[in-house]
């Protein structure tokens, strides 16, 4: 293992106390496994199509499972938003620290620092590795699952905010 890598395990592992099978500590999980699932595809390469991937694999499985009725919108913007509600009452993720508008082809996204998956990009942010946003890349992929729409997100801030900003392009 490189040092960095022993290092950033370090830091994602400190904690206080020891960390219960709770949420606390499938929380802890969730951040190793994303962690090491950024460094693995980066090492195999093409770190967007590796991610995209594994989202739309767990995507399509946790849709048909935990969300048999949800089937989007025609605005993507609305799609988003309802998706996003979904997601929360499901306990994936905290929906109510983001906000989203739209303007034509385009989506705006802004997320707080409730997001579930902060303190990976976080680590990685200070490492002065790229970030690759989980919430972008599972946003994206419902709505090419949902509205077969394609979508490129870019994230224009990392902070608080994070600012997506999620562009529809033309099928590939």
């Amino acid at each position: 293992m490189k040092s960095c890598d022993r290092e950033s395990a370090a830091r994602l592992g400190r904690r206080r106390g020891s960390v219960s099978a709770t949420k606390e500590g499938l929380q802890k999980l969730l951040e190793f496994f994303l962690y090491g699932m950024l460094r693995t595809s980066e090492s195999l390469g093409n770190v967007e199509l590796f991610l995209r991937r594994v989202e739309e694999e767990g995507l399509r499985k946790f849709m048909i499972v935990n969300m048999p009725k949800f089937m989007g919108s025609a605005s993507a913007a609305d799609a988003c938003k309802a998706y996003t509600r979904e997601a929360d009452a499901e306990g994936l993720f905290e929906g109510s620290d983001t906000s989203f508008r739209e303007d034509g082809g385009t989506i705006r996204a802004d997320i707080d620092a409730r997001c579930t998956y902060r303190r990976v990009c976080t680590l990685r942010h200070d490492e002065g590795l790229p970030i690759h946003c989980i919430r972008a890349y599972g946003l994206a992929e419902m709505l090419r699952i949902r509205l077969d729409a394609h979508y490129d997100w870019t994230l224009e801030a990392f902070g608080l905010p994070c600012r997506i900003r999620m562009t529809q392009t033309p099928r590939r």
